[in-house]
């Protein structure tokens, strides 16, 4: 059984949040507001560059996809898209294997530890769940600067 026919709704979010991200402007893109610390810009950076950190280097054993500096909204939305373009890409190949063996994770700087073992299908699915939580940190980004959110 391909791993993909564990996560259908993988994309869903991407369909309202990246038609919404392309209409930003460069301001609304960068926004901060003293209630949250950070901007819409680095939030999509961050979810792309976690997701090509787990899947490229954590579960791949490779090289990060994302090397170049992103100051540009739409270098940062490019990559967003391009990252999950390519774990599409490799998570239809990968097959699931319910005795799969546990994933060699690296010492993370703040002392985080998986809650539960870490195989390919707990992987996977922390990297769709990360992005969900912080695609609703997007909206409360907008919210609290004073712009509509994406409709979700």
């Amino acid at each position: 059984m391909k791993l993909t026919t564990f996560f259908p709704y993988r994309n869903d979010a991407r369909k309202i949040l990246i038609p919404y991200l392309n209409q930003l402007t460069e301001e609304q893109w960068h926004a901060r507001h003293p209630d949250h610390p950070n901007s819409i810009a680095w939030i999509v950076e961050h979810i792309a560059r976690s997701e090509d950190e787990w899947i490229n280097v954590i579960v791949l054993k490779g090289e990060r996809r994302l090397q170049r500096v992103l100051d540009r909204p739409q270098q940062i939305l490019q990559a967003y898209i391009d990252i999950r373009d390519h774990t599409d890409q490799k998570l239809d190949f990968m097959e699931y294997d319910e005795h799969e063996p546990v994933v060699e994770l690296p010492r993370f700087s703040d002392g985080w530890e998986p809650p539960s073992p870490p195989t390919l299908r707990w992987i996977i699915h922390h990297v769709f769940d990360h992005e969900s939580y912080h695609v609703g940190q997007i909206g409360v980004i907008a919210r609290l600067n004073g712009f509509a959110g994406p409709l979700f």
